[in-house]
């Protein structure tokens, strides 16, 4: 009896190591934000928590490596927050979600994203301060954050990004 309970027990195990294995870390960021936002317009409707690969995902371009680089859907009628799980995307060279309708404060830990160049958040609901953890994208080169509603100056940290061409 001891045998088959441990035999058991070793099943049990193997079925659920194995039912965790492959998944993408990718793929359950991007699920955390698209579940952070609402879609009107079902942009994101083909984000689908049980894919291997999000590269093929509408709104998403991906390095040849298949890393997540890219996430892009300005004017989409896109609401609800911005999730400081994008963190999480630490290829992402390119976010560009303007002229939508996301609210709340601009996630600090955005400041995390090292390989950022390009950052678009403008015609947004965005309130609050802005994070002073912008000054942290070494290599963000492009800034565009007007027409939210933000209170408190620009953090003095941009100044420092060396690569920053337009703000």
């Amino acid at each position: 009896m001891a045998i088959v309970w441990v035999l058991v027990c070793l099943l049990f195990l193997a079925t659920h190591s194995v039912s965790f294995e492959g998944r993408n870390p990718e793929v359950e960021t991007l699920i955390k934000l698209k579940n952070g936002l609402i879609d009107p317009r079902g942009v994101l409707s083909n984000w689908d928590e049980d894919s291997v690969d999000p590269c093929s995902w509408a709104m998403i371009t991906c390095s040849p490596d298949n890393h997540v680089t890219g996430l892009g859907a300005p004017s989409q009628g896109l609401s609800g927050i911005l999730s400081g799980m994008i963190a999480n995307l630490t290829n992402l060279r390119q976010v560009l979600l303007q002229n939508n309708n996301i609210s709340g404060e601009i996630p600090a830990e955005i400041g995390a994203l090292s390989n950022l160049q390009t950052l678009d958040l403008s015609s947004n609901q965005f309130s609050g301060h802005m994070p002073e953890s912008l000054g942290l994208l070494n290599g963000l080169q492009y800034l565009r954050l007007n027409n939210n509603s933000f209170c408190g100056a620009i953090p003095l940290s941009l100044a420092k990004v060396p690569q920053l061409a337009f703000l």
